[in-house]
């Protein structure tokens, strides 16, 4: 096989791909200065580790001369120097083949599919004479989805038939086993076989799993409480707006690459609450972004004065299944003519037109010069776990699950948002959905954005807990925030006595 080759910044900003000028040897032969081991054979990871750049090929580690990346031969053929090369053997009880590799502060993890490693070295300097190998744990793991870090752990998949396991190691060192959590055993049927990219942001403890060629992704957050204690867990659940081609993380955002028919785009997802400089602005000053996938600012559009329509043009293909929302930022607000669905914030859902490539929407009104948001809305779904009544000792939490518990109202608690529905499900009885709009009448300003800092929403149920399924759903290009939720109702504890 080939040589790695390289992607060169130029100085005009372009770049330039070629092969790497690599060092020839210059001192001895085969038996005082041998070739790597990777030489005919296959590079599985390339990578750079303590100014050196490695190599994975089979069961070896081959790092490069320390501040010579490209150089792979001893300084002599007669003595070994502490920046010479490093080429050592991985040894387990099955066969071993390296695939992956993540750096810590004790030393390289290397990863093969049934084992793991850890390079490390006893004295301050890597060095040829000092560097060793030792076998750190035996778990599996999936050979094609490399693993991520999480900041002070490292996290990697494993397959079975049907579904992917995600499993977090910990407290790694030299001196003993790691510690290993299993993420997925609150959800061990979520997330299909077939996921083959894995990404994680340690700053924003998220760690986002996904199918190239899927829609669908699904990622796990965790807040750590201390360095042992994480004080959040939790799977969910997002659906891209066309199929996945790639997905990273920079900054305080999430970005994934998407196909959409003949379309290819790059999304960006702010991670953050709400951005101090959003589009939405309340009375009260809170600034937050809209809600919407594919949202563009202020698109082309042009006004027909004999239709009185305005027709706004996108700038990529429609999305089958997805809804078109046009979000009124402002102008001419006050105007004598201004119609209500002209107000700040209003929402309006058109029905898309033209042909692929040159699809438009027309909307009621002259638009010129107001600032508009067009985008795909989504729904944001969440489903309520069977409420119960617990109590907190000592940090365990004990469940009352045999108690008759009918639950009369929910209150829940928001933060910056806007219109929240309540889906009520009650078996043997048909579905209603709840509607809480916090801005209510003689409680806002006319012409603005329908939304408030926070509120208390108040949900009718009086139903048994046993017989009750609730979801909360955001579907408008509008943010919900969800800040707590208790729940008011008369509990019978049957004379039971529990030791």
């Amino acid at each position: 096989m080939t040589m790695p080759h390289q992607l060169v910044r130029q100085a005009d900003g372009s770049f330039l791909y070629g092969p790497v000028n690599w060092n020839d040897r210059l001192v001895g032969d085969d038996l005082t200065n041998p070739k790597p081991s990777f030489v005919g054979g296959e590079i599985t990871s390339i990578f750079f580790y303590r100014n050196r750049m490695g190599f994975l090929s089979g069961q070896n580690v081959i790092l490069s001369k320390a501040g010579d990346l490209f150089n792979w031969w001893a300084t002599s053929a007669q003595t070994s120097t502490n920046d010479d090369p490093i080429d050592i053997s991985c040894a387990g009880k099955r066969p071993v083949f390296l695939n992956f590799v993540q750096p810590t502060a004790v030393g390289l993890v290397m990863y093969s599919t049934n084992e793991q490693f850890l390079l490390t070295t006893d004295s301050d300097v890597l060095a040829p004479t000092s560097a060793k190998v030792n076998t750190m744990s035996s778990y599996e793991c999936d050979a094609n989805v490399e693993a991520v870090s999480l900041g002070m752990a490292q996290a990697f998949i494993t397959k079975t038939p049907l579904f992917t396991r995600l499993f977090e190691i910990n407290d790694i060192n030299a001196d003993q086993p790691p510690l290993l959590a299993d993420l997925t055993v609150v959800v061990p049927e979520l997330v299909p076989e077939s996921i083959n990219s894995l990404v994680a942001s340690p700053a924003l403890s998220i760690v986002s799993l996904g199918e190239v060629g899927k829609s669908t992704l699904f990622q796990y957050r965790f807040l750590m409480r201390s360095r042992d204690e994480k004080a959040v867990n939790s799977w969910y659940k997002w659906e891209l707006t066309g199929t996945l081609l790639a997905q990273f993380f920079d900054g305080s955002a999430f970005f994934a690459v998407v196909k959409n028919g003949n379309d290819v785009y790059v999304q960006s997802f702010d991670l953050t609450q709400s951005s101090e400089e959003g589009f939405l602005t309340l009375p009260t000053g809170e600034k937050t972004d809209v809600c919407l996938d594919l949202f563009n600012i202020n698109p082309h559009r042009t006004y027909n004065s004999t239709t009185n329509k305005t027709r706004i043009f996108l700038p990529y293909d429609s999305v089958s299944g997805k809804q078109l929302n046009v979000v009124v930022l402002g102008g001419y607000i006050g105007d004598a003519n201004t119609l209500s669905s002209q107000s700040v914030g209003a929402v309006l859902q058109p029905t898309m037109g033209g042909s692929a490539g040159a699809r438009h929407v027309d909307i009621d009104g002259d638009f010129r010069g107001r600032d508009l948001i067009i985008g795909y809305g989504y729904d944001m779904t969440v489903d309520l776990p069977k409420l119960f009544r617990f109590s907190t000792n000592n940090n365990q939490v004990t469940y009352d699950d045999v108690s008759s518990l009918i639950i009369h109202r929910l209150k829940v608690k928001t933060g910056l948002s806007g219109p929240v529905d309540y889906k009520i499900s009650i078996t043997g009885l048909n579905d209603w959905t709840n509607t809480v709009s916090v801005t209510q009448p003689n409680q806002y300003q006319l012409n603005n954005v329908n939304m408030q800092a926070s509120s208390t929403h108040v949900v009718p149920i009086f139903q048994r807990n046993e017989n009750l399924a609730i979801q909360i759903i955001g579907n408008t290009p509008f943010p919900v925030s969800l800040l707590g939720l208790d729940w008011e109702g008369k509990l019978n504890q049957r004379f039971y006595r529990r030791g």
